[in-house]
């Protein structure tokens, strides 16, 4: 077993409206804009909040999100990446705080049905991706 993984350092995501999401992933989710730079046509900027990173990234002609991706009811019949979680102390909280804010709730706080205890809630970020918030029991 290869051991040179040792864990995840960012999380890239294609956006329509950079300064938008860099906004929003500011105002709701508490993250820092780290650093910006241009690669080949694209705008990208690094955001961090604790050790979580994730990379906007606008490209002009990308192509927008497709209808299926957008659905909850079809976006797991899609290969690839599908969401991002992010850890949070009270889901509960979170999930009051975030519609206080106007941010959609598209699945409210649910038990993973694995007998565990943890918890989960997905939420719609500016451009309609999917975000998950993890609550462990442990």
């Amino acid at each position: 077993m290869a051991n040179f993984v040792h864990r995840l350092h960012h999380v890239g995501v294609v956006v329509n409206d950079l300064q938008g999401s860099l906004d929003w992933y500011r105002d709701n989710l508490g993250f820092e804009h780290q650093y910006s730079f241009t690669l080949s046509g694209a705008e990208v900027a690094m955001l961090v909040r604790g050790e979580a990173r994730l990379e906007i990234i606008q490209v002009e002609g990308a192509a927008p999100m497709s209808n299926e991706r957008k659905e909850i009811e079809t976006f797991l019949k899609i290969r690839g990446i599908n969401h991002f979680a992010f850890i949070v102390d009270d889901l509960e909280e979170a999930v009051a705080a975030l519609a206080a804010k106007g941010v959609e709730i598209v699945i409210p706080p649910s038990s993973v049905p694995n007998h565990s205890g943890d918890r989960f809630a997905y939420i719609r970020d500016n451009e309609r991706m999917l975000v998950e918030l993890f609550q462990s029991a442990s």
